[in-house]
């Protein structure tokens, strides 16, 4: 063998050793970027399920309010059937924010924020209820206008809506760019 075949033979061990890295390494780096793909995409679906919650919790409190105010002016039962079933939907719906959140710290914050904001709007209602039986409708009708203990817990879930949904674009913005790196390269 001669020195010029034995350096070709070097050349050509050393090429197939960089391509074989080379092969891995792409390998590796899809995998990476579909593993991220997949958690943004978890993360979007974790968003979307957020939002649903805070809807479900503000059209609860909606209805909760007059729901409430009908009750306190008439005095019909079913309005008070009414507003036991919001206070059940806002439970629930709270519940599985509450459940959502401990995936993140931020989210459980804003939740626990939320969750008090609600707890005080909820006792705002029953004292109308108090009112109702101590002073008459007039004055617990008068408490539920004045109290904007319902206006701000609909607010916090706002703010909590918002943020998700300001997460969820920076997600579906960063999946794009993934997805995009995807397409050139595989």
């Amino acid at each position: 063998m001669d020195l010029s075949s034995a350096e070709d033979s070097k050349i050509v061990r050393v090429s197939c050793a960089v391509i074989a890295a080379m092969i891995c390494l792409s390998i590796c780096f899809r995998f990476v970027l579909n593993h991220t793909l997949t958690t943004v995409t978890r993360s979007v679906t974790g968003g979307l399920i957020v939002v649903e919650n805070v809807d479900s919790i503000m059209d609860n409190l909606d209805r909760l309010n007059i729901n409430q105010r009908a009750f306190l002016s008439t005095g019909d039962d079913r309005f008070s059937e009414e507003v036991a079933e919001s206070v059940i939907g806002i439970s629930s719906s709270l519940e599985s924010l509450k459940q959502i959140s401990i995936k993140g710290e931020p989210l459980q914050r804003r939740v626990t924020k939320l969750s008090h904001r609600i707890d005080w709007a909820l006792e705002s209602v029953e004292k109308t209820y108090e009112l109702q039986q101590n002073f008459g409708s007039a004055v617990a009708i008068a408490l539920l206008d004045n109290d904007d203990a319902v206006d701000e817990a609909k607010m916090e879930a706002l703010s909590l809506k918002k943020v998700a949904t300001d997460g969820m674009f920076d997600r579906v913005r960063t999946e794009r760019k993934i997805r995009s790196i995807l397409e050139v390269l595989f």
